[in-house]
């Protein structure tokens, strides 16, 4: 019987592919946490409302886009205090024109009143007063 030395485990000694992806998924998560956790928060504001803006800019004409804009409209309104005043005038600008690219694009649907694949069933209600300006 023969017994194993250091560097020539057996095959039920070898570490799992599964346990080093994990770990190397925990150091993944860990250094992107910290790049997170360094980021100024008007970069990540930016940087999410910009991500909605350009999906709702994709979906103009459908209920969700509708929702999209008036998601950015309430959380610019409510951060506008901590962002750059370019920040603020990009996103304003942005949803000035998604605003009205969202009614040209509603108005031009067909009047089926169907929504499209995995759009919203119903129109969202705009957001209430002080909230933002939704699409009115």
């Amino acid at each position: 019987m023969g017994t194993a030395e250091p560097g020539n485990a057996g095959p039920e000694e070898e570490p799992s592919s599964e346990s080093s992806e994990s770990s190397e998924d925990v150091r993944d998560y860990a250094a992107y946490a910290q790049r997170l956790r360094s980021l100024p928060a008007d970069q990540v504001l930016g940087d999410f409302l910009f991500s909605l803006l350009n999906t709702a800019q994709v979906k103009l004409g459908r209920r969700d886009a509708r929702l999209l804009i008036d998601v950015v409209a309430v959380a610019h309104d409510h951060a506008r205090a901590y962002l750059p005043g370019e920040l603020t005038a990009q996103v304003e600008q942005a949803l000035g024109q998604l605003r009205m690219g969202q009614v040209n694009a509603e108005n031009h649907a067909p009047k089926d009143g169907q929504p499209e694949e995995n759009d919203l069933a119903k129109p969202p209600a705009p957001p209430s007063a002080g909230a933002g300006q939704g699409l009115g």
